[in-house]
């Protein structure tokens, strides 16, 4: 465990320059120290029912700070420190500052092994620690200008115990929720971080979501158009699924490698998310077996030096204040 979490000394000496991004939450803005110059983001965690009626603090930010302290890897954003503000309850996470999320810059997005290769490491690194992020999405996913990309928002992680038997199915954005939570599963492991990882790599190679469900169901019938629907020769734990139905229609066809070219995918590429698309839980790779795959040996990825391009950057900064003072 890193041993930075401190409460900052002077709370005074920060000052806000724009906001990065707002939630539910609350919101993240880049502050910058006036004595140092150390330039952060902060995270504002707004107080909820439960804290106006007894004090309670969000479990959310409980469990973000938690992990975030036990968490030290160069794909994973860190936390420098955590501080309260009594006048408007808010807990404030200062953390590394990033300057543009995945989301935002996909579209010019390139070489994408390098990104994905570091995507993945970061994942590899905190199921090893036994730990679920749950809402894997390119919105929570950070680089900067030198390529380097990050896993932010872990407020809906949690620790994975393999005794757990009831656990929320309320995680990960539709567009990357795993079959497995759609159809409610009596549980569910890291495998469903996996599944969101293979939505976007897919999205960083097409510049387009994979599967675009407004609902859950058409969430699952895109699915399954794509994938062909489940069966229990497949996937043998299907039926225990509470959502799942024997009337659902029936695509019978794996059509990855016939749809994914029209997307301008390469066969190594649909070759690796082959590999990562698994209906099984208990059959798709973990990302420590992912990161042995070929698709990162040829070429060699992780010898690249990769940087975005800063132009491309600006705009989309320049673009997120304007939408930020307009809201």
């Amino acid at each position: 465990m890193k041993d930075s979490l401190t409460l900052t000394p002077n709370t005074s000496a920060w000052i806000r320059q724009h906001q990065l991004g707002a939630g539910t939450f609350g919101s993240v803005a880049k502050v910058i120290n006036h004595e140092t110059q150390q330039i952060t983001a902060v995270k504002y965690i707004r107080p909820n029912k439960n804290y106006e009626e007894d004090g309670e603090i969000p479990s959310t930010a409980v469990r973000e700070v938690h992990i975030l302290k036990e968490l030290n890897h160069p794909n994973i954003i860190r936390l420098l420190y955590v501080d309260f503000n009594p006048d408007d309850d808010n807990i404030l996470l200062y953390l590394e500052c990033m300057v543009i999320d995945l989301k935002r810059y996909i579209n010019a997005l390139n070489h994408e092994e390098s990104y994905t290769y570091q995507l993945l490491s970061g994942i590899e690194y905190i199921h090893s620690r036994r730990i679920l992020h749950r809402d894997l999405k390119p919105h929570n996913i950070l680089i900067d200008y030198a390529g380097i990309l990050k896993l932010a928002d872990f407020g809906l992680a949690r620790y994975y115990h393999t005794t757990d038997r009831t656990l929320t199915h309320e995680v990960a954005t539709l567009r990357y929720r795993a079959p497995e939570v759609l159809l409610n599963a009596p549980t569910y492991s890291m495998a469903i971080d996996v599944w969101s990882f293979g939505c976007i790599f897919a999205e960083m190679c097409t510049k387009k979501a994979l599967f675009f469900g407004e609902s859950e169901i058409e969430q699952l019938y895109k699915i399954f158009q794509l994938l062909g629907t489940p069966t229990v020769e497949l996937w043998s734990e299907l039926s225990e699924c509470l959502y799942y139905q024997t009337l659902f229609p029936k695509w019978t066809e794996n059509k990855l490698g016939f749809e994914m070219p029209k997307l301008n995918m390469t066969d190594s590429q649909i070759n690796f998310l082959k590999v990562i698309l698994i209906y099984s839980p208990k059959r798709r790779p973990m990302a420590n077996q992912l990161l042995k795959h070929p698709y990162f040996t040829y070429p060699m990825c992780v010898e690249k030096e990769i940087r975005p391009n800063a132009t491309v950057i600006d705009r989309a900064i320049r673009e997120q204040q304007r939408k930020m003072i307009n809201a």
